[in-house]
């Protein structure tokens, strides 16, 4: 399964009164180009589309312009967008039955009654397990590996499995963060890795700007960082992240 790892797009965001809507609008013709060109299974988002949790009609339209034009563009790809902590869950909630139509999943809110809501599967290629944005008080501390679980009873073909997250992971690099402290980063608390569970093929992680794989021994847990700088103390390479996995419990064979 080849996914296109993506996160941290910051929609609307607006640099010390200059507005970027023509620079975040290359950035998402790029998106496309790219997905037009590497043919990805699935196109993973992984948190805080946007840069407030109202954003202007302007800014939402030029997102769901740019997913639609990627459903026409790649219409065998799959489109995975889950919240982070500057989204609004009702936001990505609201028009979520017509997207699946399209085969595009935007994941909100955790919701601890539907569990399957999460797991969204790539027919004949994989398993992408889908969490937003959520305070740990008010998720189960175990709510990873019981969708690992619930996943590893379904792939009886072995199939990749992702999981992604939006969430600070200790053991990463935080340069160009705000609010950096022993316990939180940008206003999310950091985490062991080990809270994410274990048994995925590949952690597509959100949140942090600065592309970096966070050290497990594994090598498949990945900030894919943000495609375009947010402020001026991101002074690294802006990139997106793809990541070819042959099969469930195989190394990973090609991530650039």
């Amino acid at each position: 399964m080849k996914v296109l790892h993506t996160s941290d797009w910051h929609l609307g965001h607006v640099l010390y009164g200059h507005d970027r809507t023509e620079e975040q609008q290359s950035m998402l013709d790029q998106m496309v180009k790219i997905a037009k060109e590497t043919k990805p299974d699935v196109f993973l988002v992984s948190g805080d589309v946007y840069h407030t949790s109202d954003p202007k009609p302007a800014v939402q339209k030029m997102f769901n312009k740019t997913i639609a034009t990627l459903c026409k563009t790649c219409p065998e790809m799959t489109i995975v967008v889950t919240a982070g902590n500057h989204d609004s869950s009702t936001k990505h909630e609201i028009f979520k039955t017509p997207w699946e139509a399209l085969h595009v999943f935007t994941i909100g809110k955790f919701d601890k009654d539907h569990l399957e809501s999460h797991i969204i599967e790539i027919p004949g290629k994989g398993y992408v397990i889908a969490m937003p944005f959520t305070y740990e008080r008010f998720q189960p501390e175990d709510i990873y590996q019981q969708l690992i679980d619930l996943v590893d009873r379904k792939n009886t073909n072995n199939l990749p499995v992702v999981c992604s997250a939006h969430t600070a992971v200790s053991g990463g690099d935080f340069t160009g963060h705000e609010d950096i402290n022993d316990q939180r980063v940008g206003g999310v608390d950091i985490v062991k890795i080990s809270a994410i569970g274990d048994g995925y093929d590949y952690l597509a992680l959100g949140h942090i700007h600065k592309p970096q794989f966070v050290h497990t021994g594994k090598h498949n847990a990945r900030y894919c960082g943000s495609p375009m700088a947010i402020s001026f103390d991101e002074a690294y390479p802006h990139s997106v992240t793809i990541v070819d996995i042959p099969k469930h419990n195989t190394p990973l064979t090609d991530t650039n």
